[in-house]
């Protein structure tokens, strides 16, 4: 999807969408919960994670001008298998439900929602193959080459969860940089 599509979307889904300013710390998609929001972050830093074992585990971050939603919950209206929280104060718009159905109407709207859609496929596929094939090092050279001053907002605690390795271990990485 291009930057232009990307943001023609943007202004499809937000035109009358409402805004909410976020405290570090909230969560706004509680797991177990059904989420009825679609979302645009506009400013600041999400995670998303769930339990295993008792723990924490950050599997994705959110950043600036990105769409998200929890997927299958929202489309599904089932209940959702993460949590998502505000690692920093954020700003969000947002639309429910009711309103995206209602975009569904428009054909130009449905483009680029599949452009939208299968870039997100493809980018969930690249997370995936990396996480089998790749090292934890190897995970955080490529994070941090993709966006290296996003890296320093994020807690570490954070990043070693995402890798699944210790603070410890991910310090080690760090200095061997």
């Amino acid at each position: 999807m291009t930057e232009q599509e990307q943001n023609q979307l943007i202004k499809y889904l937000f035109e009358t969408a409402k805004v909410a300013n976020y405290k570090k710390g909230t969560v706004i998609i509680h797991e177990g919960c059904v989420s009825t929001k679609f979302y645009y972050l506009k400013k600041g830093l999400l995670r998303g994670w769930t339990y295993n074992d008792g723990k924490e585990i950050t599997f994705q971050f959110l950043f600036e001008d990105q769409l998200f939603c929890a997927t299958e919950s929202f489309f599904y209206k089932s209940s959702c298998s993460y949590s998502i929280e505000i690692i920093e104060d954020s700003v969000l718009l947002y639309i429910d439900r009711e309103e995206m159905d209602m975009l569904q109407h428009d054909r130009t709207f449905q483009t680029l929602f599949s452009k939208y859609l299968i870039s997100r496929v493809a980018s969930y596929q690249q997370l995936l193959i990396s996480r089998i094939q790749d090292k934890p090092e190897i995970r955080y050279k490529k994070l941090f080459q993709a966006s290296p001053e996003i890296l320093l907002r994020i807690p570490q605690h954070y990043i070693a969860s995402y890798l699944g390795i210790t603070s410890v271990s991910l310090s080690r990485i760090r200095n061997r940089r």
